[in-house]
């Protein structure tokens, strides 16, 4: 008996064991779920806010300049008006007559003012065309304005508005004035409209134009508090200083925003676009509340085919041995499986996180090689010939080949330079560029590109300078953009062919990249949108020639598009033309 005793006592361990091995693997799998679960929530927060942020830097450009232009246009407007003939003719002869006001009501339909009103040189009205319903005229400006020829602003105080007013003189004699007040209804009617919701404020925090009615003339540090946010908030607000914008995140009627605070541009306001965060918040659960469903149907199904083959090994059982061994070797394998199934999960993500990086490492990779290759053979060529020269004591000889060697060197740097100079980005510094050079060096860059291709780049370059003001690397970035634009249009061609000209106008200096492809199907105007792109997902974000047409316009120039007459895309970039005294 008592041997019989101490042969069960082996096999009752055995029995424990495989409930051990299956209680550490599912503790394994929580812990190693729950990471992944962890590091998505990571990962595509900060995925989703860095979207959120690109979306809300680019909606609030457009926003404060469209505040910008609606004040700046009105203050010109006033000084149009006090310029009018029939303004001048009606203060000359005061009183007034009714056809002023049938005049003030066809100057506001074609300037698309609030309204208009004339005060004589007392500051007494005399005419006035308004759109809105108000019994007060605010002139409280129009002494100021009397003594000074430019258009001074003013803020109405009785209600949300704002007005420029001009004195109207003749023959250096004051005959009154004008006033002018701005139209930004619309501007504020479009910002809701489009769900967007805009805080315009002064230097002293005072909300002055809001999409948000209720909060008109409270104060901006009043009605939201600014709290640190997330880990992924803070690294998008990093993100976006050091791309130069102001951002923080603030907590605005019980609900978290993106803040973007960039200037108007106009009397130190400010404007402030709250982007709110729980759409993110929404979509970041929507995929772990997917994966979480995913994982539970394959755990499922995994336990359900594991009960199932323990249920068919349990009946195929002889021995006591045999049952241990083949349940030993499921372990195993299950291990094994599941091993390789996290490792290739972990992969995935690795070489999604890392597939953009490899292609841009790839293309700068292939630039290098095919620069440097050629200087590399003629370098070891002529160190064979140094070491000839210098065996059979031909010193002078020698240190030429040494010479040429260390200009291929110089070379090199130049090609690396080059290359390392596209991707960083051009000072603010503007200094006088000769659009020869620009295209040239632009070529060399987008070489071996165009050689891979097969694609024939055709240059007309005049003989003599073509210098614009401007940043030479952001010129060369325009006409970059634009030459890949054309290879990417010309992918389907069998002869596939790129012209650039550089020419002189009487004011402006023109370069134009012309390719034979199939030209545009819709609206040229449409290819400068931002995000507008008609390649495949993943190909290309659609920001290329919106950047291009910024870059044009900050240098007081113009980026357009059309098709050419005999088919093909034609871009043309028109500067403002620099020219020396010799040329004049």
């Amino acid at each position: 008996m008592s041997q019989l005793s101490t042969n069960k006592r082996p096999l009752g361990l055995l029995r424990g064991r495989p409930r051990q091995v299956m209680t550490l693997l599912m503790l394994l799998s929580l812990t190693a779920l729950t990471s992944l679960f962890w590091l998505s929530n990571i990962i595509l927060s900060d995925r989703y806010l860095g979207q959120l942020a690109e979306r809300a830097v680019v909606r609030s450009a457009l926003q404060a300049g469209s505040v910008s232009e609606a004040l700046f246009g009105s203050s010109v407007t006033a000084s149009l008006v006090a310029r009018d003939a029939n303004i001048v003719a009606a203060l000359s002869t005061i009183p007034s007559t009714p056809e002023l006001t049938e005049h003030l009501i066809a100057l506001r339909e074609q300037t698309g003012v609030q309204s208009l009103s004339v005060f004589d040189v007392e500051g007494a009205p005399i005419a006035r065309a308004t759109a809105v319903e108000s019994a007060d005229i605010l002139a409280e400006s129009i002494p100021q304005a009397l003594t000074q020829n430019s258009a001074v602003f003013e803020r109405l105080p009785d209600r949300p508005g704002f007005a420029f007013a001009h004195r109207v003189a003749f023959a250096e004699e004051v005959l009154g004035s004008v006033l002018v007040q701005v139209n930004l209804a619309d501007v504020v009617t479009g910002w809701s409209a489009q769900g967007d919701v805009v805080l315009i404020s002064d230097p002293t925090g005072q909300i002055l134009l809001s999409s948000r009615a209720n909060l008109l003339g409270a104060n901006l540090d009043d009605v939201a508090s600014f709290a640190p946010g997330s880990a992924s908030a803070r690294l998008v607000a990093s993100y976006l200083r050091l791309e130069g914008h102001s951002s923080s995140t603030i907590v605005f009627e019980s609900e978290t925003f993106l803040a973007i605070q960039r200037p108007v541009g106009f009397r130190d306001w400010e404007m402030t676009y709250l982007a709110a965060t729980g759409s993110v918040e929404d979509r970041v659960n929507s995929v772990l509340a997917l994966e979480v469903t995913v994982f539970a149907i394959l755990a499922a199904m995994i336990f359900f085919v594991t009960a199932r083959r323990a249920s068919r090994e349990s009946v195929r059982m002889r021995s006591e041995s045999e049952r241990l061994r083949d349940l030993n070797t499921r372990l195993t394998r299950e291990i094994e499986e599941r091993a390789r199934v996290e490792s290739s999960l972990a992969q995935a993500e690795r070489s999604l996180e890392q597939s953009s990086k490899l292609a841009a490492l790839g293309e700068m990779s292939a630039a290098i090689a095919h620069e440097l290759n050629q200087p590399l053979a003629a370098m070891k060529t002529y160190i064979a010939g140094a070491q000839l020269l210098l065996r059979r004591n031909r010193t002078e000889e020698a240190s030429a080949s040494f010479g040429r060697i260390d200009d291929l060197i110089t070379r090199m740097n130049a090609l690396t330079a080059q290359l390392k100079s596209f991707a960083r980005k051009g000072g603010d510094e503007l200094a006088e560029v000769d659009l020869r050079t620009v295209v040239t060096e632009a070529l060399a860059i987008m070489a071996p590109q165009t050689g891979q291709r097969g694609v024939e780049v055709i240059k007309y370059l005049p003989d003599s300078p073509v210098k614009v003001m401007g940043d030479q690397l952001r010129l060369e970035q325009i006409v970059i953009n634009l030459v890949r634009n054309a290879l990417d249009a010309l992918r389907q061609e069998a002869n596939p062919r790129v012209e650039i000209e550089v020419a002189e106008g009487e004011t402006l200096a023109r370069l134009q990249v012309r390719d034979n492809g199939p030209g545009f199907d819709g609206s040229p105007d449409q290819v400068f949108e931002p995000f507008y792109t008609t390649k495949a997902a993943g190909d290309g974000v659609g920001l290329g020639l919106a950047i291009s047409s910024q870059i044009a316009a900050d240098l007081g120039g113009r980026l357009t598009g059309r098709t050419g007459s005999n088919g093909g895309a034609v871009f043309e970039l028109a500067l403002p033309q620099v020219r020396s005294t010799s040329d004049e």
